[in-house]
């Protein structure tokens, strides 16, 4: 078969690997050099068969004009910044690669619950300001097996969270509108997870549906002492909401990897907010992890071009019933 695909934004500084993977298909990998966006699109990928996206927004308008396209992968889990309407309309295949960094998220997840239970970076500011004795500024501290760990979402990445998680925490609970939680976990409603855990941690995709899910009654729900963690997508949690929370007190702390706007704006109040581990979107890496996102994508890409069976189509029971219908 023969084929091209363009890498519109990666931020990889090469293409190198997909190169390597799309040889042996004989598909021909083009690099946008890490910064098409918009209209840009149109112009240097317009006539591909398909397009590699890690940042950028691909919405109906670029879509529209792009009709030999036959697949647009996502570097990553989430496919938010994805037209999946437009793309199915036009029967395009969606292809992330949900199973790549597994083990890292749920680690990030991990250290940060640990951390912010622990307020290790509250106890390194009081440190830094002639505190050292002041461990009481720290409380209130609750021992791990008397509290509760909530998931939201137990997916690849939450199950393995409660794996790792679940032998320090007396309870574990979660909330999966789809999924059944493993052995040990208790199935509660959602607003029932933010009001019985000590420790709320997310691990669900951004929809429409979970926009803004931790908004400020959902906050209010939660026990004073509780700690929010989020390492999926910025924008399910209002950010402003989080902030007041975290400074009048209503939670005691929150752990972000990620944010609706990133980088943020250097005048974003979350920014100063007290109480906030912050991360910068790096959940997802390890040398390894790197790899094998950037080798899967252009594997599965290549495979569906070939029209080879793939794993993970986000829209395909959409694009099936497009063509039953």
């Amino acid at each position: 078969m023969s084929g091209r695909l363009v890498v519109l934004d990666a931020s990889f500084g090469d293409v190198s690997i997909e190169s390597a993977v799309a040889a042996g298909y004989g598909v021909t990998i083009d690099d946008g050099g890490g910064g098409v966006f918009g209209q840009a699109v149109v112009a240097l990928a317009g006539s591909a068969d398909g397009v590699l996206v890690q940042y950028g927004r691909i919405d109906r308008e670029i879509i529209e004009q792009c009709p030999s396209w036959r697949v647009i992968g996502r570097y990553g889990v989430g496919v938010d910044n994805v037209d999946l309407d437009a793309a199915t309309e036009r029967g395009i295949a969606v292809i992330n690669v949900p199973d790549y960094c597994v083990e890292e998220v749920a680690t990030h997840a991990a250290s940060l619950i640990l951390a912010g239970w622990r307020k290790l970076a509250f106890s390194r500011e009081l440190i830094n300001t002639g505190r050292w004795s002041d461990w009481k500024a720290l409380g209130p501290v609750q021992p791990l097996s008397s509290s509760t760990l909530g998931l939201i979402g137990i997916g690849r990445i939450g199950a393995e969270v409660v794996r790792l998680l679940g032998p320090f925490f007396g309870r574990v609970i979660a909330f999966d509108p789809v999924q059944e939680p493993p052995a040990g976990v208790d199935a509660v409603a959602l607003d029932d997870v933010f009001a019985e855990a000590d420790a709320v941690t997310l691990h669900c995709p951004l929809t429409p549906a979970t926009h803004e899910l931790v908004n400020a009654a959902r906050l209010r729900l939660m026990k004073p002492g509780a700690l929010l963690v989020n390492v999926s997508r910025g924008a399910l949690v209002d950010t402003a909401a989080l902030t007041n929370a975290l400074r009048t007190g209503q939670i005691s702390g929150a752990a972000l990897d990620v944010l609706p706007q990133e980088p943020p704006d250097p005048d974003d109040p979350v920014l100063s907010a007290p109480n906030l581990l912050l991360t910068n979107h790096c959940a997802w890496y390890s040398e390894a992890a790197l790899v094998r996102v950037r080798a899967l994508l252009t594997e599965r890409c290549c495979n569906c071009l070939a029209g080879k069976p793939v794993p993970t189509i986000v829209n395909a029971r959409e694009l099936a019933s497009r063509s039953v219908g």
